[in-house]
């Protein structure tokens, strides 16, 4: 069951990267037609990059942060873009009217810093962009075999009682 939730991702994966390919084809075909002085070919190329550029004004208000954070990551990797900066993120967020908690812009984008490094949804790259953990998963298995139980070693209470109680002593 694993392996085939785990083909049918790939799949997913290679069918958006298609996708991306098709559109860049479909733009290069668009513009080699207005340098012929002819109608483009593809109205769709244009619909769909110019709706990734910008969200609507109202779009993520009052919407859950992880739920709007997908989403925009989503739409740069139907529109060709990948992965994002924090500031991208971010500028995204603000057009698309999500409220951001935090007396100013610092403070606002590490909190969604924060709020990205512990959701498993996301991943920061080592270019310090980020992507939907779903989009690497070799990432992602690295990513939990590294992941290990954290296990504080303290002393037992009783060995802690008797300890004290030496001190006292003494």
């Amino acid at each position: 069951m694993k392996h085939a939730q785990q083909t049918i991702a790939d799949l997913e994966a290679r069918l958006q990267e298609l996708n991306v390919e098709s559109q860049k084809i479909k733009s290069a075909i668009n513009c080699l037609c207005e340098v012929m002085g002819e109608r483009p070919k593809y109205d769709e190329v244009e619909e769909k990059s110019s709706q990734a550029a910008m969200p609507v004004s109202d779009e993520y208000y009052g919407s859950p942060l992880a739920t709007v954070v997908k989403e925009v990551l989503e739409k740069r990797k139907a529109a060709g873009r990948g992965a994002a900066t924090l500031d991208e993120i971010y500028n995204y967020l603000l057009a698309g009217g999500c409220k951001l908690i935090g007396k100013n812009e610092a403070i606002k984008k590490r909190g969604l810093a924060i709020s990205m490094s512990k959701n498993q949804k996301f991943h920061k790259l080592p270019n310090e962009t980020w992507g939907l953990t779903e989009w690497y998963p070799s990432a992602k298995e690295s990513r939990e075999t590294n992941a290990q139980p954290r296990t504080e070693e303290r002393p037992d209470t009783k060995q802690q009682e008797v300890m004290s109680d030496e001190i006292k002593t003494s």
